[in-house]
């Protein structure tokens, strides 16, 4: 059903949220998959995939261009990244076969491998290389972008949450109804606290809005509105709590389930493999969490991470990052 939702996606090159949840709906109930996740989620992955970029706030959604980036360890492959019109797909499968001589002498370096599928988005797709020039020559034959290491590229301009956090504007005055504080640990990440009025000291909260919440980060009577994800890393910082962990052996990068990146970070490790993050659990010695409930050692794991890498994100998050083996 992913593939299918990117391809739409890609045909149709932008739209409304609603326009998104509807298509998502009808492909959902035509597949007969129940175990499908929420079409917010779904959008949310294709956007972490670089597939998509998305405006929450004004609820709409566009298609990033198709881009063949390589990936770093991994023996010469390059994933594609971006839009995938049928006219584009079909070409990059037939490119021994491809009408334009020059096309077809350049895919003597760049086999296409076979889709790999993965539960919550669409199929990886990626290539082999013997040349990163040839492939670069034969993308722009194709009129498609290619990229060195786009993941590595993206993790040296990260931006930092003093970033994120003001790209919104500043709210003054209340932030919204049934205010709640980013808790300092315990089975719950958000407390009720009293008044609606700008809390008297910093840390992150979050309002009730019409069928939706808005997340505020307050230092002193200044409000600043960001995503969740960002507000919670602004306040795991100011906490000195340091919640990402990293095994140096497997490369791979652990993340909170309910401590996920911000999408831009999410991103740039996703771009390391393809692959979403997947559900894993640490052991008490590689997560000792003052928190006794186990929903804190439930972690989304990120694979084909380097260390100097790993570390990358972390310094951007202001997080010191926990060595596990």
């Amino acid at each position: 059903m992913h593939d299918e939702l990117l391809l739409w996606c890609s045909e149709r090159g932008a739209g409304s949220l609603d326009a998104f949840r509807d298509t998502y709906a009808w492909l959902e109930k035509g597949k007969q998959e129940s175990s499908a996740p929420d079409w917010r989620i779904a959008l949310y992955n294709l956007q972490v995939l670089g597939h998509t970029e998305v405006d929450w706030e004004a609820r709409i959604w566009s298609v990033t261009p198709p881009v063949l980036t390589t990936l770093p360890n991994s023996g010469g492959h390059a994933l594609l990244v971006g839009q995938r019109p049928l006219w584009l797909m079909q070409r990059l499968e037939r490119l021994h076969e491809d009408p334009d001589a020059d096309i077809a002498a350049l895919a003597q370096s760049m086999v296409p491998l076979p889709p790999l599928r993965q539960a919550e988005g669409p199929s990886v797709r990626m290539v082999t290389l013997a040349d990163p020039e040839d492939c670069r020559a034969l993308c722009e034959a194709l009129g498609i972008a290619f990229e060195d290491r786009a993941a590595d590229q993206l993790a040296l301009r990260l931006p930092r949450f003093q970033e994120m956090l003001t790209e919104r504007g500043v709210q003054r005055g209340p932030g919204g109804i049934e205010p709640q504080k980013m808790s300092e640990g315990g089975s719950d990440i958000w407390t009720d606290v009293e008044g609606h009025g700008a809390p008297p000291l910093h840390g992150a909260y979050r309002y009730q809005r019409y069928n939706t919440h808005r997340y505020i980060y307050w230092i002193g009577m200044s409000g600043f509105i960001a995503d969740k994800r960002t507000v919670m890393y602004a306040e795991l910082a100011r906490a000195k709590r340091w919640v990402l962990r990293y095994n140096p052996q497997r490369q791979e990068l652990y993340v909170p389930k309910r401590m996920q990146l911000p999408h831009l970070h999410a991103r740039a490790a996703v771009l390391r493999s393809g692959l979403l993050p997947q559900l894993t659990a640490l052991n008490s010695q590689a997560a000792p969490d003052r928190q006794p409930n186990p929903e804190y050692k439930s972690y989304v794991k990120y694979v084909n991470i380097d260390e100097p890498f790993a570390r990358q994100v972390a310094e951007s998050l202001y997080q010191t990052l926990q060595l596990v083996s």
